[in-house]
């Protein structure tokens, strides 16, 4: 039998908890949609608080309530990440916490304790312990805007240099455990024998742009340009063979002044523009719960994986899991574009996409 508990977000202090008749789970690390669960009686829980599904000794999903609605014996939910949608001042130009070159892993690690536990607020501060797994110390982050969504940044780190939150709740110090985790992990096969499995394709989308070219930011003189490679890497060979086609272009401005004032090179920035876009695409793949040769709850944001269909191989990360009560199918979600918030699913067809030999 699946029960949830709710607990305040504050201090962790048990509200109220009781039996799920259903759940919907959608965690989709991109488009950060409603995940929903049915239950027996109401709720004195609200908005913002910490919701656990747990089945027997097992904890299904944590979350971050959106709505309770007590008629319907409802309550909404998002991923832990919804902890840190709140603004806060530009870091990176009004105070020195952080250069505009910056370790990822560390940087948000910066702008976390900034927001949510070195403050005066006490209504806002969070019990969190936050830990570190990997690193990035070639991040760019430029952009001018006086404030930074704290979400928005997050998603942009993982959507650049995949970098992610894992969540868990320490009740032995009353923490909420936020690891911060740059994924390097690759290797994993989804192959067409998987029992009861089968991806869903669509072949519209292409890269938002692969290829950057910056100008002077005074006499609009072009200086350099990067291409996109199929590997996730940046070239300025106008020749490479591993370029995407067809191109897409974005300009940006370069000041050269600014640059080294700040510590990155025009490698370092066109990475930040361009790396990632090469998984602007979407595989759904349905997997049977009962199958024993893929875990998708093993699963972490960003892995990447090779799927192997009808001899053809795509190379993308995992982005997300559908998943509801009764149903006996898990839906992976794989790469960065969404259409819609169905289960549809689409992917662009490119020489990234040939049978290898």
């Amino acid at each position: 039998m699946v029960h949830y508990r709710i607990y305040a977000r504050n201090n962790l202090e048990y509200i109220d908890g009781g039996v799920v008749k259903d759940y919907s789970i959608d965690y989709d690390i991109i488009s950060n949609n409603t995940s929903t669960a049915s239950i027996i009686n109401i709720s004195n829980g609200f908005k913002g608080d910490i919701i656990a599904l747990i089945d027997g000794s097992s904890l299904v999903e944590l979350g971050v309530i959106t709505s309770i609605d007590n008629t319907e014996k409802k309550i909404s939910f998002k991923h832990m990440k919804e902890l840190f949608n709140d603004t806060v001042i530009n870091v990176f130009k009004f105070t020195d916490l952080l250069n505009c070159k910056f370790d990822g892993v560390q940087g948000l690690k910066v702008i976390l304790n900034y927001a949510f536990i070195n403050i005066v607020d006490v209504k806002k501060k969070l019990p969190l312990e936050i830990r570190t797994f990997g690193s990035d110390t070639n991040c760019v982050y430029t952009t001018d805007e006086d404030t930074i969504n704290i979400l928005d940044f997050i998603d942009w780190l993982f959507n650049t240099y995949n970098i992610y939150l894992d969540f868990s709740i320490d009740f032995v110090n009353n923490k909420i455990v936020c690891t911060i985790i740059k994924n390097s992990t690759e290797g994993y096969v989804i192959k067409d024998n998987i029992k009861l499995s089968k991806p869903e394709f669509d072949n519209n989308d292409m890269p938002t742009y692969n290829k950057v070219v910056f100008y002077n930011s005074e006499s609009g003189v072009e200086e350099e340009t990067y291409y996109l490679l199929s590997n996730n890497e940046v070239s300025s060979d106008l020749n490479d063979e591993k370029r995407i086609l067809p191109t897409q272009t974005k300009y940006v401005s370069w000041d050269e002044t600014e640059a080294i004032k700040e510590g990155y090179t025009m490698q370092e920035k066109a990475e930040s523009e361009l790396c990632g876009n090469i998984y602007n695409h979407c595989i759904l793949y349905k997997l049977a719960k009962k199958q024993t040769m893929i875990n998708c709850k093993n699963f972490n944001y960003g892995d990447k994986v090779t799927i192997v269909y009808k001899d053809r191989e795509y190379e993308s990360i995992f982005t997300g899991l559908k998943y509801t009560m009764y149903d006996p199918y898990y839906t992976c979600v794989f790469g960065k574009t969404r259409i819609d918030f169905t289960d549809r699913m689409k992917i662009y067809n490119d020489k990234r996409y040939r049978r290898k030999t």
